[in-house]
């Protein structure tokens, strides 16, 4: 604990994460996804110490979906439990291994009041502490946790990966692997594009200050990279 003193009161209308688990495999629900990022949110990129008990309320939870207080309750609770059992597979092209591991090793909710406790898990913390070692990516909380969908936040956090130029240049198969959208799941690209694409980018769009646009970009004849340009309108 004493190593953190120093550090500023982190924001938690903010979320940051390393941009290899910006850019990992993994599919969990859009509850589990929100209390991942409720969880991100008590972490202070510099921060080195990520092993203490992080406690997420009902109540903001609440305030940020505008969900009942009971739904929200049993959100963060499934969210969480289910955040103990989600694989999240990292690649390191570089080193070629790949990595395989949960975000939260232990919960301990209360039931009449609303809240719960949770840690990190001792596999995860490469990827969320001492980032300003890192490359790192840092989202806004309020914006993504209003999303319905998955893919949506997932587009969302790799699109910001790029917010200071405003241009994300991404193949299918990464966007495919980062989603976790299994081979034959919308395989033609008519279909990836209708189920997958244009409704993250239709949600980011009304409910952010982000504006996106995006293109399909080919190789030869065949569809295998989209190119995603964004701005916040004046």
């Amino acid at each position: 604990m004493s190593r953190n003193k120093s550090l500023k009161k982190t924001d938690e209308n903010q979320a940051s994460q390393s941009n290899s688990l910006v850019e990992a495999s993994y599919k969990m629900s859009v509850p589990a996804k929100r209390v991942m990022l409720l969880l991100l949110s008590k972490i202070h990129p510099a921060q080195q110490d990520v092993t203490t008990k992080i406690t997420i309320q009902a109540r903001d939870y609440s305030e940020k979906t505008g969900l009942s207080f009971a739904q929200s309750y049993r959100d963060i609770k499934n969210g969480c439990r289910e955040l103990m059992k989600t694989i999240i597979t990292v690649k390191d092209l570089k080193a070629k291994t790949t990595e395989e591991c949960v975000v939260v090793s232990w919960m301990k909710h209360h039931e009449n009041e609303g809240w719960l406790e949770a840690t990190f898990s001792l596999w995860i913390m490469p990827h969320i502490h001492r980032m300003t070692r890192l490359g790192y990516t840092t989202i806004a909380v309020n914006e993504a946790i209003k999303f319905k969908s998955f893919n949506t936040i997932r587009l969302y956090e790799i699109l910001m990966q790029w917010d200071s130029t405003g241009k994300r240049f991404i193949s299918i198969e990464d966007l495919r692997h980062a989603f976790q959208i299994p081979p034959k799941s919308y395989a033609a690209f008519r279909d990836f594009r209708v189920k997958v694409i244009e409704p993250s980018v239709k949600e980011i769009n009304e409910k952010t200050s982000w504006e996106i646009t995006w293109e399909a970009i080919k190789t030869g004849k065949k569809i295998t990279s989209v190119r995603f340009l964004f701005h916040k309108p004046n």
